[in-house]
């Protein structure tokens, strides 16, 4: 008898997202943040939604586009915090669901919540015609701070 092989990665699927955005949402209000809320999920962009849970998955000629952990990461990052995919709170959420994806795959970032930040802030400021760069430098950025979770 064969065991059944588990998928190595674990995608995120729209659920998720949504789930994701509840949590942030409910957090954020309880810290009595009045000011730069967030937006209820039914305002997001589904088709921005559907492009964010496809893009780690993407394949060019049967292969990925985004073939390590940390690239598939990335693009999650990158995707969320560029598209604009919710009226306000993306960076926000692109922080979160990047760690969101690296735990549900047995992973963390070794970082200090201002480093997050900063580098959320400094994605939303790159030009996106800039991307293989960009790119490049997510995925250096995460690969050297990345770390399993020790359970």
């Amino acid at each position: 008898m064969t065991e059944e092989k588990k998928p190595s990665i674990v995608y995120f699927t729209s659920g998720d997202i949504e789930t994701l955005h509840a949590a942030l949402s409910k957090w954020w209000s309880k810290k009595g943040q009045d000011i730069d809320p967030i937006p209820p999920f039914e305002l997001a962009r589904v088709e921005d939604i559907d492009a964010l849970v496809n893009a780690p998955r993407q394949k060019f000629y049967d292969r990925e586009a985004y073939p390590t952990l940390e690239e598939k990461a990335a693009i999650i990052f990158y995707t969320v915090n560029k598209r604009q995919i919710f009226l306000n709170g993306n960076k926000r959420m692109s922080t979160l669901c990047l760690g969101a994806f690296l735990f549900q795959n047995g992973k963390l970032l070794n970082l200090t919540s201002d480093e997050l930040t900063k580098k959320a802030l400094w994605l939303a400021q790159t030009e996106a015609l800039e991307f293989p760069a960009i790119k490049a430098e997510l995925v250096g950025w995460i690969r050297t701070r990345l770390v399993d979770i020790n359970l």
